[in-house]
């Protein structure tokens, strides 16, 4: 089986291409031409994602069974950067794609954030009008719209995966940095509840959706069984670590100070920052829990990490990595 992947130096996307490599495909990955290296065993193929005909050129695509598109921004400044990061290229790939006689099966990687929160209680659900709240959610929507328009014409598939955590994955280890250093910090949002999925389960919800026939055509919400809170996944992190860090819930106020100054940074310098008024109003959102039911029947999703289990694997793996330190002086091992 030949596979396509864009975003393959991703979190997502290295795990991904590490198990496809594992059940002995042939990974092609498009790679900006200043862009990180994919991962070992894969092909590199470089492209500009900012001119078609890079695109249309692109060997990558001649005979491919699958394109996993999961090449996104996730940190710019403005719609128009977004848009320009992640729904332009989207519309890019799949005129490249349906200029062949023969395409592939196309698997857009989407976010949760095209969708928005839940309400009290509930657990957001592909029948669900999406609300995205901030300028990150809307231009994953806005590609969405541009994958539909396609529909016709190629055999798409859009998956939204929650949030997920594992190896690769930087997003989360700052929550583990801290606890190492005796700190659970949140930025008002220890009580605030969250659909959470190791990666091992978001690659199986992927593979899953390139291979069934009736996810052609489908959206997907790849997500856990049930939610956790962020003070939930903290105490995990301490058990899996042996720590007993002190817990600190900021307030909403402080965290909305915080924002603005970063907001203010941000378009001083014409950088992403870390906390700005778009990642205040996603904090503000007590329930960001979704529904994997329609995966879990037409795709036969079935996530198989246990929490526990996945945030202790996670932790080792930081450690044997060099992204944390090992509490025994153990030299780091990257995978």
């Amino acid at each position: 089986m030949i596979v396509v992947v864009t975003g393959a130096s991703g979190f997502i996307g290295r795990n991904l291409v590490q198990r496809l490599l594992g059940r002995g495909a042939e990974v092609r990955c498009l790679v900006r031409a200043r862009g990180h290296a994919p991962p070992p065993g894969a092909a590199a193929f470089p492209v500009n994602y900012d001119d078609q005909d890079s695109l249309d050129r692109c060997h990558a695509f001649d005979g491919a069974d699958v394109v996993f598109h999961l090449a996104a921004a996730t940190h710019a400044t403005g719609q128009a950067r977004f848009d320009r990061a992640n729904v332009a290229p989207t519309r890019m790939l799949l005129r490249a794609i349906t200029s062949r006689r023969a395409g592939p099966r196309f698997v857009h990687v989407s976010s949760q954030s095209a969708a928005g929160p839940a309400g009290p209680g509930q657990s957001v659900t592909e029948a669900d009008a999406p609300a995205p709240l901030e300028a990150y959610g809307r231009s994953k929507l806005a590609a969405e719209r541009v994958v539909e328009g396609f529909s016709n014409r190629v055999a798409t598939t859009i998956v939204r995966p929650c949030s997920v955590f594992g190896p690769w994955d930087r997003g989360f280890l700052s929550l583990f940095r801290l606890a190492q250093r005796g700190w659970l910090i949140y930025p008002g949002i220890q009580r605030h509840e969250m659909s959470l999925l190791h990666v091992d389960d978001v690659v199986d919800g992927l593979m899953n959706a390139s291979r069934e026939q009736a996810a052609i055509g489908r959206t997907y919400f790849l997500a856990s069984d049930s939610p956790v809170t962020w003070g939930e996944f903290g105490a995990h992190v301490s058990k899996a670590m042996g720590v007993a860090p002190r817990t600190v819930n900021l307030s909403s106020g402080l965290v909305s100070a915080a924002s603005t100054v970063g907001e203010w940074l941000g378009r001083a310098t014409g950088t992403a920052p870390l906390l700005c008024h778009s990642r205040a109003v996603l904090a503000a959102q007590p329930r960001w829990v979704c529904s994997a039911s329609r995966a879990r029947s037409e795709i036969g999703f079935n996530p198989s990490r246990s929490l526990p289990d996945a945030v202790r694997d996670t932790y080792l793996w930081y450690v044997r990595a060099g992204w944390l330190r090992d509490p025994r002086g153990a030299a780091p091992v990257v995978n």
